[in-house]
């Protein structure tokens, strides 16, 4: 074998280009797979995070216990507890030994002088940290607010908690326990040794670590679809993997099959092939390992980077790069099998070649009939093409299964990621709606003329709408009467709406089926008489245009879909009336906006303010990297394809270089040599579609009856519209399409300058 490892080492050295390819392609499979186990470590590990600043970090509460039952806590299970007891009513102490298990601003009590109060508690009764709270005549100050979803969970959620020397008196533990394994039923037998106690089980935590509880808050059914499906996705990403790298080996055997041929021809056995193919391929996963790991985790953290400085004054935990061993050994194992399956499938085929039939040649070159509609329609360049590609089937395998790997790839990557942003998208789909709505009696010693000059002065408001509403009951000549809102807009806004529904001084909209009778001509005469809440004004009549819609004000403000259970009159804003005024407003910076009208708010309690751009700005940032995310992991995909797809065509093309030259020396000009060259990338290509989008529909039907398992879980998945799977479709034809063809090109260029009698006479 020593000898075998020299000639290896050798080749290597002198055939660079071959040994690039394999470790190419093995590199930029171990950073796709690094990649995904680094991605889903880091999102598992900031979930956590989350859950812990939510939840807390114990893993259980016990409670409905005195402070004499924590000597029976000295279990070899519990790593650790905390306490808190029972002073007075709502008010707690901490014990000696508190671990903090909630979200904390500011510090836990060192004296029984100081407090902690709930987050609930410090807004209804407007204590800050700082501020003073009289409890049975005694004073404490505020030295921290805290949440806990656990204490709301047990009605505790308005406790106080102060420090105290500890008391006989009733207590809630914090437990941590040593080891996840069987934790539910250890929590369970712990709380059952204290007498009268109740648990509860911190199921947010412990879902990341210990699994799903089957007495839990969770269904186990949509884990086990989850499961399922990330599986299923594990295999394609595994079987994708695999032939990716053995279509580089494949080709590198093939390149070498003369080596190997006058190995076997001076007595080198079949495992000894076998052997220097393995060891080409350890070189390489030796090589590309660490230095696939290492670039996964730049390109992780490089997304990261991009993200938290998106997120930057956002989000309360950065994302860091978190490496959990099981998922990167999963990713390690995925690397490791795939290569060696795919070594061994080429090192079998290597070790099989027969000699004299390499040394003839004869097995490559078969008559194949000649096709009379092929070589009427594209010439003889089309005809050689057809025959080529009939003629040795095995040549374009590789090549023809490099380009459907592409094609799978691609799509069922874009396809999901569509899906995943879709969804996000829709779940937290945000209005660019921005308004203010008040009664004029509620304002405080200010006008509608006061917030006008107010909001006009402000550079971050662009344009606004304003009208009033109020109810009316109406009466027709005919004697008909019913209710009636009533809209006023203003004078800019009300010539948009008369000048596109053509109406002299007054529109009605949103014709019920109860009110047909009374509007059933194109012009109707109303005795308009107010409502009880508007009884200072008087009676007037209006005649008004018919028009049965809906939702008008949408013409002048988008997203404001104006709709009652009673006709709606459009009228001109001419006199101040006690209606409740409504004011849209339209602007460039929905954040300085929002800054701008706090002044206003905060002097106007009675004026209701709402920027939907600015209360959800962090799930429009946070859709934002999601985007991006999905758009670099696209990216990647495509590169990791292309890659693929030109290393494979021009090895390929590199092994018929004699085919090309003995076609050249029978007369073949480079014009026809082109057209040949496009009509077989055009018969990849159409092929290779056939085959990508075939298989593709496959995976995506497995995918959705795994899915359809649990009836819940993905029944969203029917909604999606089929239009986001048509991008991907027409960028994958073009895209295969053009990058075959110029895959070939590049690859022909060197080939055209080629010395027919050096390639005949060599090759």
């Amino acid at each position: 074998m020593k000898i075998i490892t020299r000639l290896t080492l050798k080749d290597i050295s002198k055939d660079k280009k071959n040994f690039i390819l394999c470790f190419i392609s093995v590199l930029l499979s171990c950073i796709l797979l690094f990649s995904v186990g680094l991605a889903i470590s880091t999102i598992r590990q900031n979930q956590i995070n989350n859950v812990i600043d939510l939840y807390g970090s114990h893993h259980a509460i016990i409670y409905n216990t005195t402070t004499n039952e924590k000597d029976k806590l000295n279990d070899e299970r519990i790593l650790k507890y905390s306490y808190i007891f029972k002073v007075e009513n709502n008010l707690y102490s901490i014990s000696d030994n508190f671990d903090l298990s909630f979200d904390l601003n500011g510090k836990l009590p060192t004296n029984n002088n100081q407090i902690i109060i709930s987050s609930n508690k410090s807004y209804l009764d407007n204590l800050p940290i700082g501020s003073s709270l009289k409890i049975d005549n005694k004073e404490y100050e505020v030295v921290g607010i805290y949440n806990s979803f656990e204490l709301q969970k047990l009605n505790l959620d308005n406790i106080v908690i102060t420090k105290e020397n500890e008391l006989d008196s009733e207590a809630i533990y914090f437990i941590y326990l040593k080891s996840y394994k069987d934790i539910y039923n250890n929590i369970r037998d712990i709380a059952n040794s204290l007498s009268n106690s109740s648990y509860s089980i911190n199921n947010s935590l412990l879902y990341y670590y210990a699994g799903v509880d089957p007495n839990g808050d969770y269904s186990s059914n949509n884990d086990a679809v989850y499961f399922l499906l990330a599986m299923f996705l594990c295999l394609i990403l595994a079987f994708i993997i695999f032939f990716i790298i053995y279509n580089a080996f494949s080709i590198s055997v093939n390149e070498k099959k003369k080596k190997y041929t006058m190995y076997k021809s001076i007595g080198a056995a079949p495992k000894q092939i076998l052997y220097s193919v393995f060891l080409e391929s350890i070189i390489v996963l030796i090589i590309a390992i660490p230095l696939g790991f290492i670039l996964s985790l730049g390109f992780i953290s490089l997304i990261l980077f991009i993200i938290n400085s998106m997120l930057e004054g956002i989000a309360t935990n950065i994302y860091t790069v978190s490496v959990y061993p099981i998922f990167v050994l999963v990713s390690l194992a995925f690397i490791l099998v795939s290569t060696l399956l795919a070594t061994l499938s080429v090192a079998r085929m290597a070790g099989s070649i027969n000699i004299i039939e390499e040394v003839r040649q004869t097995k490559k070159f078969k008559y194949k009939k000649e096709n009379r509609l092929v070589k009427k329609l594209f010439g003889i360049s089309g005809q050689i093409s057809a025959n080529s590609v009939k003629r040795d089937r095995a040549k374009y395998r590789i090549t023809t299964i490099s380009v459907v790997i592409g094609i799978v790839l691609f799509l069922t990557a874009t396809s999901l990621l569509s899906i995943a942003l879709y969804s996000y998208e829709d779940s937290y789909a945000v209005s660019n709606t921005v308004y203010l709505s008040y009664a004029e009696s509620d304002l405080n010693n200010i006008s509608t003329e006061y917030i006008f000059d107010y909001i006009s002065n402000l550079d971050s408001v662009k344009d606004y709408v304003f009208y009033k509403s109020g109810y009316y009951n109406y009466q027709t000549v005919d004697n008909e009467i019913g209710n009636i809102s009533v809209i006023y807009v203003d004078s800019k806004n009300y010539e948009k709406l008369k000048e596109k529904y053509q109406f002299d001084s007054a529109a009605i909209f949103n014709i019920l089926d109860d009110n047909k009778k009374a509007f059933n001509q194109e012009n109707i005469t109303l005795t308009l008489t107010p409502t009880s809440s508007y009884a200072n004004q008087e009676s007037f009549d209006v005649t008004a245009k018919v028009i049965n819609e809906s939702g008008f004000l949408e013409d002048i403000y988008p997203g404001v879909f104006t709709t009652s259970i009673f006709p709606i009159m459009l009228l001109e804003q001419e006199k101040q009336i006690d209606h409740l005024t409504h004011i849209y407003l339209i602007s460039d910076d929905y954040l300085k906006l929002d800054q701008d009208m706090q002044e206003l708010i905060e002097n106007n309690e009675r004026i209701y303010y709402l920027n939907y751009p600015a209360m959800y700005h962090e799930q429009v940032v946070t859709s934002n990297c999601v985007k991006l995310v999905i758009y670099i992991a696209l990216g990647f995909i495509a590169f990791i394809t292309v890659v693929s797809i030109i290393g494979t065509i021009s090895s390929n093309l590199n092994l018929r270089r004699r085919e090309f030259a003995i076609l050249k020396s029978l007369g073949l000009s480079n014009k026809q040599f082109n057209k040949m060259i496009f009509y077989e990338s055009l018969m990849l290509s159409l092929k290779s579609l056939l085959f990508g989008f075939l298989i593709f529909i496959l995976i995506v039907s497995i995918f959705l009856r795994i899915a359809m398992i649990s009836e819940n879980t993905f029944d969203s998945l029917l909604d999606i519209p089929l239009n986001i799977f048509i991008p991907p479709f027409i960028i994958c034809v073009i895209g295969v399409i053009v990058i075959v063809y110029l895959s070939f090109l590049i690859a022909t260029k060197k080939i055209k300058k080629d010395n027919i009698v050096n390639v005949i006479k060599y090759y």
